[in-house]
């Protein structure tokens, strides 16, 4: 019997802003160890962070995504176009994933092809023709399932050098 496939449901700030900012804390720990570096930014209780979650979904309506299993969220996707430095910043044809996150209970179970194909099909339907990431060098887990599923390693980051570029044509 295989389980039910996730659902995908824009992320309600006022309920879930606390659920955010552990999630993305979480990520950080998984790539650095720390979160640290996600906190000297966020802001007090993650108050930047939230802001900016804010404005992506603004901007960009469906690209702040929780993912759903059964009544329970088990993951997010934060996506934008066009930011940042890396591969694709400035092409309008390409967007950025900010973050693929599950909760450490249901990785390795299949579900993280879910979260890619949700953020493909999203900037696929905006007529985008690929897609960039940022992961820690040191996230090995993710390194290798980004591989897996067709990413390109493209180099460091030219101002985070302990983190990986990885680039995949939607085309």
């Amino acid at each position: 019997m295989t389980d039910p496939p996730l659902v995908f449901r824009e992320i309600d700030l006022g309920r879930d802003a606390e659920l955010c900012v552990q999630f993305r804390a979480d990520s950080y720990v998984c790539g650095d160890g720390t979160a640290d570096r996600f906190f000297a930014r966020a802001g007090p209780g993650g108050r930047d962070y939230l802001a900016r979650l804010s404005k992506y979904m603004q901007d960009l309506p469906g690209s702040c995504v929780h993912a759903w299993r059964s009544e329970q969220i088990v993951g997010q996707i934060e996506m934008v176009r066009n930011a940042g430095a890396g591969a694709g910043a400035g092409d309008p044809s390409v967007g950025k994933v900010n973050l693929f996150y599950l909760r450490p209970d249901h990785r390795g179970r299949g579900l993280g092809g879910q979260l890619e194909q949700y953020a493909l099909d999203f900037f696929g339907a905006l007529g985008l023709g690929a897609a960039w990431l940022r992961v820690s060098a040191t996230n090995t887990r993710a390194i290798a399932f980004y591989k897996k599923h067709g990413w390109v390693d493209v180099g460091c980051d030219e101002g985070v050098p302990e983190m990986r570029v990885m680039r995949k044509q939607l085309s």
